[in-house]
């Protein structure tokens, strides 16, 4: 057998290539956390579940798994329980090939897992990236099992279809649930393109640089599809993006790092960089980290439950219970997946939410700044504790002038 240096994604004795990270992996005991498997949703998902009290579940996105959360652990386990769960595909968690990945599948996961668990009191949930919209649409759902939020991507509140087809002009998705460039353009224009004026220096990210870059890495092929469906995807990856995410193994410090907003460099190591590629040895293995910025622009073939799956909680009972629910915002000023420059609407969506701005974080701000944010969420839950926050939008920050973003 060919010897290969640690820092080449998992293999088996024989060779073999896994499609996850290994049960007993602790990378050189940095994640030193017991592992729990839970098998109800028809693959091996993992978590991590440690202390106990009031329970609090850490939702990662794309493309980390728990591991973004190293940090948070020690700290809030002394006083309460912790759940960290790894979405299917990523981590430590397995990557079925016959699952649908998309927000459907993602957050029916996440239901079972918590149902599993037995939760005996509402829980505090802290989200980001994706780990939003699969969070918000759990509190959709269950608002009464939601003690508060925190939400650390300026990601606004789910709307309705109808909402949805206004904002994009108006132009229908087609048969897939995929939206027309024309469309994207006309609903994400915040994202896809620069605003008037806008500086170039270093100081601010005035838009999301992440989104147009998917988009203008997918084939020039006016029949191309990506599924959504892992057992559907039989070819090579076709075009940059996809050549990209689909070798995340080999990917993930530039992905990370760069293309998304990572501004803690000094964070970088042998170990970190084995962590975050490790939960990707194989094209196969990395589905869930395509899928996930496809599904975010409307560009994954979906069934007809997942198109419909978004909205069909967003009624007006559930969407005025969340408000009801405390919601705090934290998100980096260096965001380059999505933009600071959303942070007031998206607080505006759920009700006015007090927000801050983290100067010198970017997208992984788990990873940038893990003790402020860790303190936030512990006063955040201090402060609510029975109710909503009575304090000024700001929460001792002042936020910035448009013209500084």
């Amino acid at each position: 057998m060919i010897s290969t240096p640690n820092t080449i994604p998992p293999f088996t004795d024989d060779g073999t290539a896994l499609d996850c990270i290994p049960a007993d992996e602790i990378f050189e005991g940095t994640w030193p956390f017991a592992p729990h498997f839970y098998h109800g949703n028809g693959f091996q998902q993992h978590y991590i579940d440690e202390g106990e009290g009031d329970p609090i579940v850490l939702l990662h996105g794309e493309p980390m798994w728990g591991d973004l959360y190293r940090n948070f652990i020690p700290a809030l386990s002394k006083t309460h329980r912790v759940v960290v769960p790894d979405h299917m595909g990523f981590g430590k968690s397995a990557t079925p090939q016959d699952k649908e990945y998309c927000l459907r599948t993602h957050t029916l996961n996440l239901i079972g897992l918590l149902d599993s668990l037995k939760l005996n009191k509402p829980i505090t949930l802290f989200v980001q990236d994706w780990g939003v919209p699969i969070g918000l649409q759990y509190a959709l759902r269950f608002p009464s099992r939601v003690a508060r939020i925190m939400i650390a991507s300026a990601v606004p509140m789910p709307t309705t279809i109808e909402e949805k087809i206004k904002r994009f002009g108006g132009i229908q998705p087609d048969r897939y649930g995929r939206m027309p460039l024309a469309g994207l353009m006309i609903g994400r224009a915040a994202e896809l393109k620069a605003p008037s004026g806008s500086t170039t220096t270093t100081e601010i990210v005035p838009t999301s640089s992440w989104f147009p870059w998917i988009l203008n890495g997918l084939p020039n092929d006016p029949d191309y599809v990506c599924p959504g469906l892992a057992s559907e995807r039989n070819s090579e990856p076709r075009g940059r993006t996809e050549s990209v995410l689909l070798n995340m193994g080999s990917t993930a410090v530039h992905v990370i790092g760069h293309l998304m907003g990572l501004e803690n460099k000094a964070v970088i190591n042998e170990t970190w960089i084995r962590a975050y590629s490790s939960a990707f040895p194989t094209i196969e293995s990395s589905i869930g980290a395509l899928n996930f910025p496809m599904d975010a622009m409307n560009q994954l073939k979906l069934s007809p439950v997942a198109q419909g799956f978004p909205h069909e909680a967003v009624i007006p009972e559930s969407v005025a219970a969340v408000k009801e629910i405390p919601i705090w915002m934290a998100v980096g000023r260096q965001d380059h997946a999505i933009s600071v420059t959303r942070i007031e609407a998206c607080a505006s969506s759920f009700g006015g939410c007090p927000y801050v701005i983290i100067e010198n974080a970017g997208h992984f701000i788990q990873e940038d700044a893990p003790e402020t944010i860790v303190a936030l969420l512990q006063m955040f839950i201090q402060a609510t504790d029975g109710g909503s926050p009575t304090f000024e939008k700001s929460v001792g920050v002042p936020p910035p002038g448009l013209s500084r973003l």
